[in-house]
């Protein structure tokens, strides 16, 4: 598959689903999953959504 995955329980809010789209990551209905190519450019992305969902979760 080659694909990064981020899978999540429900919908998520509009602010998530932007940052996952900048950071190059696209919804895969078929897989239930947002999903990139799975590369060092990919890990650092996930990465960075991380980071940012974590610290929207703390304000």
């Amino acid at each position: 598959m080659a694909r990064i995955q981020m899978i999540f329980p429900g919908k998520l809010d509009e602010a998530t689903r932007r940052a996952l789209k900048a950071n190059g990551f696209r919804w895969s209905p078929s897989q239930g999953a947002w999903q990139r190519h799975l590369n060092e450019a990919g890990r650092w992305a996930a990465k960075r959504v991380m980071k940012a969902i974590s610290a929207e979760g703390a304000a």
